[in-house]
């Protein structure tokens, strides 16, 4: 798990092709991510507009990937992201065609503001949407690069 600001971005290029293609992407993006969307970056990157409304804890799930690494940024707003190893979690459902499992256990918040990012790979479980002190309208992308 990384967490950064986008200006930071560059340093990551050396991650590989697909995060170089996903942060530049996101570098340069110039939208407000405020209605539901999907780019195609290219073959390894996808990028999704998610606007919400963030929501306590208690409201929210862990989840994890095994063929895709996120990129959450803030666009606008802000968020909290749970993380935790997903080696320390257990595992309550998998839905392989949407490369999701879903996990329970505890986990740290990670707060995030306009310009932020968290990356986050296979063995990284995250609970994104939390409310940082009070429910709050995000506008995020997440970019999909494909492993």
């Amino acid at each position: 798990m990384i967490i950064d600001n986008i200006k930071n971005a560059a340093k990551y290029f050396g991650l590989g092709k697909g995060y170089e293609e996903a942060l530049t992407f996101l570098m340069n993006y110039d939208g407000k991510a405020d209605e539901k969307a999907d780019i195609e970056v290219s073959d390894l990157v996808m990028v999704k507009c998610r606007p919400y409304m963030t929501k306590p804890e208690a409201d929210c799930s862990f989840e994890a990937h095994e063929q895709y690494a996120d990129i959450h940024f803030v666009v606008s707003g802000c968020e909290c992201i749970g993380y935790a190893p997903t080696d320390s979690m257990t595992i309550v459902r998998r839905d392989e065609a949407k490369d999701m499992i879903y996990l329970a256990g505890k986990g740290v918040m990670m707060p995030l503001g306009p310009g932020d990012f968290m990356i986050t790979l296979p063995d990284d479980a995250h609970m994104p949407c939390v409310m940082q002190d009070e429910p709050v309208f995000c506008a995020k992308l997440v970019a999909k690069i494909k492993l």
